[in-house]
């Protein structure tokens, strides 16, 4: 074995020892990496989301003050109540999935959905919300939304602080 072959062979040794700086020791070298929950797939599954940061003072505001907030409420309505892509493809993270994180049956998120375009999904998420359960928070909503990896609408939240 040449002398380059040795020098390449340890390179390669010492570049796979090195620690990833963001990767957990769960983390698998093809997991996929998500940046904004600093976790894998794997990681997800094991402990569950990170804890939502900066969200403090909404755990305890009623869910129907977000009715009251129409530009808060616009701007989630555009990220959560997305087209359906090819072939009604639906992505992942939408209102259908935060209606069943709420215990909603999936024929009401295809009713909600069928309302379209004259009515948003998530409005009247967040209406059936309040109606069946007034004591619903901002802060559950929060917790739903981190679960579901969504914080561009946790960013869009947060101004309610």
């Amino acid at each position: 074995m040449g002398t380059g072959c040795f020098l390449r062979v340890a390179l390669l040794l010492m570049a796979q020892a090195l620690p990833q700086p963001e990767a957990s020791q769960y983390c698998g070298h093809l997991e996929y990496w998500n940046p904004d929950n600093k976790c894998c797939s794997r990681c997800l599954e094991r402990f569950g989301p990170p804890p939502c940061p900066g969200l403090p003072g909404l755990e305890s505001q009623p869910l129907s003050r977000l009715l009251d907030e129409l530009e808060v409420l616009e701007e989630l309505i555009v990220l959560l109540d997305p087209e359906p892509g090819p072939a009604g493809y639906m992505a992942y993270g939408t209102t259908r999935h935060l209606a069943a994180r709420y215990g909603l049956p999936a024929t009401w998120s295809t009713f909600a959905y069928s309302l379209r375009p004259s009515r948003s999904p998530l409005r009247a998420l967040i209406e059936m919300v309040v109606a069946r359960e007034p004591s619903a928070s901002l802060g559950q909503l929060s917790v739903h939304l981190a679960h579901l990896g969504r914080e561009d609408a946790l960013r869009v939240l947060s101004k309610l602080g």
